[in-house]
């Protein structure tokens, strides 16, 4: 189900801010000689796929402006996009604890964004896939190295005003992606057992035997790992392309539930791994069911 949500519970974490209604200003120094002068401020509001919307506006080019995701404390990392950074006019960064600021994709001369002018700026979050459009117009996008889960709020750089408003979310149904070897009795096993248990969560199971249309299958398996949350893997036939997948979901750091049928043996490169045993009973089935539910739990819950 997808939910909106104007945000006007705010918690200032770092610098200067004044909160009105539905507008945000981040105040700076007033001191124009400071350094490394920014400020973040959150919402109450968590977000693992979804879409941020919120006017801006800069009081000149020496300012930054950007939506703020995956924010645990100001000492861990987190991810900022929008507007400004890295003397370009668009950009995603990331705080690294033990490197600071870096960025990740950048776009635009910075001097084609006009001072004091609003600009209406959309992050998009599909797993780990950032897309950044301004007045409707994408301008980034760039595949993250690891999930961005955590609360969602407002970056600012510099020593002058930059102001917000009308900061929107929208969070959506987030997606798991299903690795198997799709003949029977798999696909019974996807059909029966995992597709209900993930739609319980009110997520939305798919695999790429689900995606229709022209196109390199290779690509939509990727697309199908990169922009989902959680990925379940049936291991138990020894299948090159789901290892190959399940390689490249490990490669992002993607939470991944690994299932496999009691008795078989399992490759030494996912030995060391926790993998979900069933059983291919009916009581196999519940005890199956039950197990994923615990593994989907606690991977939200983190």
């Amino acid at each position: 189900m997808t939910e909106n949500k104007i945000s006007t519970s705010w918690a200032a974490i770092v610098g200067r801010w004044s909160f009105n209604g539905e507008q945000v200003t981040y105040l700076g120094t007033g001191d124009e000689q400071a350094k490394n002068s920014f400020g973040i401020c959150v919402t109450n509001t968590e977000l693992t796929e979804g879409m941020i919307s919120c006017r801006t506006r800069l009081a000149d080019s020496t300012v930054e402006g950007k939506v703020l995701l995956g924010y645990r404390s100001p000492t861990e990392r987190y991810i900022l996009a929008g507007l400004l950074g890295w003397r370009n006019a668009y950009s995603i960064g990331e705080y690294d604890p033990s490197l600071g600021w870096r960025s990740l994709a950048v776009a635009g001369n910075a001097d084609n964004l006009s001072p004091n002018q609003w600009y209406t700026q959309t992050v998009e979050l599909n797993g780990q896939r950032l897309r950044v459009s301004v007045d409707n117009v994408r301008v980034l996008q760039h595949v993250l190295k690891a999930p961005a889960s955590g609360q969602v709020g407002l970056f600012a750089w510099g020593n002058n005003r930059v102001e917000f408003e009308g900061f929107t979310v929208e969070r959506r149904p987030g997606r798991v992606f299903v690795v198997m070897q799709f003949t029977e009795p798999y696909q019974q096993l996807y059909q029966g057992v995992i597709k209900p248990v993930v739609e319980e969560f009110e997520m939305r199971p798919y695999h790429v035997g689900e995606v229709f249309g022209p196109g390199l299958i290779l690509k939509d398996i990727a697309q199908g790992i990169v922009e989902s949350e959680v990925v379940i893997a049936e291991i138990t036939p020894v299948n090159q392309n789901v290892f190959y997948e399940l390689g490249y979901a490990h490669a992002l750091g993607k939470p991944t539930i690994l299932l496999a049928e009691r008795g078989k043996q399992l490759p030494f490169d996912v030995s060391g791994y926790r993998v979900l045993m069933y059983d291919n009973s009916i009581a196999g089935k519940t005890q199956l069911e039950d197990g994923l539910r615990k593994h989907l739990s606690a991977i939200l819950r983190d």
